[in-house]
């Protein structure tokens, strides 16, 4: 699941208004999510991986879908 968070993540155009809308829906500070979820360690709780994985997709899609 690691590598399809990762992979998505950099997918992602948006990452300042990702990780404000995780820090909303897990109740986690912007900066801890930033710095621990998405940096060197990767460390996303167990518990928040699935959600975290279904929200990158929506994301992507999104991005996608939307003409510029």
């Amino acid at each position: 699941m690691n590598t399809n968070i990762k992979n998505l993540y950099r997918k992602v155009r948006d990452k300042k208004s990702l990780i404000f809308l995780l820090s909303k829906e897990f109740g986690v500070r912007p900066n801890s999510i930033r710095c621990n979820w998405f940096s060197t360690y990767w460390s996303i709780p167990s518990k928040y991986e699935a959600r975290v994985l279904r929200i990158l997709q929506n994301t992507v899609t999104h991005q996608n879908s939307v003409t510029v």
